[in-house]
């Protein structure tokens, strides 16, 4: 009987192997799809509302509006990434049961970077937005949704609280979940 000496190279060698051959091909892969050009200019308009147990409702809008740095995208495999700028207002409204609180409305404006990812995905980042130490932009920083026709794309967003107890002002407990629609605007 011939024995064959094992060498944790060789194991090493098979599970990378067999990891390389999967019969999904990942965004990043060759053989991934062609992603979804994305419009010149578009918005994100969308609205997020709930009421707490204790009878306090939270409401917010988002309204962005952006504009492609370059037509031309960076290419990779299944992916279209593009610089962008973006501006646009964000209202966060906060009231108790009685109608009292604090309503916040932002004016935003920054650089974002947009992905169209094969097949049908959209990812938006705002890189000033993460990294504030505010709940509220933490969840504005990274938006993802997905193509729901040609042209528009839909998602899900917290609008989460800023997170501030200033000077009578508080706003650091309730959240709401809503969602946002992506489409071309002239």
């Amino acid at each position: 009987m011939r024995v064959i000496p094992r060498s944790p190279y060789l194991a090493a060698s098979l599970l990378l192997l067999l990891g390389c051959n999967s019969s999904r091909n990942s965004p990043t892969e060759p053989g991934a799809g062609t992603p979804r050009p994305l419009p010149a200019n578009f918005s994100i308009l969308g609205s997020a509302n709930s009421t707490a147990s204790d009878g306090s409702t939270v409401s917010c809008l988002l309204e962005l509006f952006f504009e492609l740095s370059s037509v031309r995208p960076r290419e990779s495999p299944g992916v279209y990434e593009y610089q962008a700028v973006h501006g646009g207002a964000i209202q966060r409204t906060v009231l108790d049961a009685a109608g009292d609180g604090i309503s916040l409305w932002p004016h935003v404006h920054g650089d974002a970077v947009v992905r169209s990812i094969y097949p049908d995905r959209v990812e938006i980042s705002i890189p000033g937005n993460a990294g504030t130490g505010s709940r509220f932009w933490t969840e504005l920083s990274r938006m993802e949704g997905a193509f729901d026709s040609d042209v528009t794309a839909t998602g899900g967003w917290t609008c989460a609280p800023f997170d501030i107890d200033e000077g009578g002002w508080v706003d650091n407990t309730h959240s709401a979940s809503g969602g946002w629609e992506l489409a071309p605007t002239q």
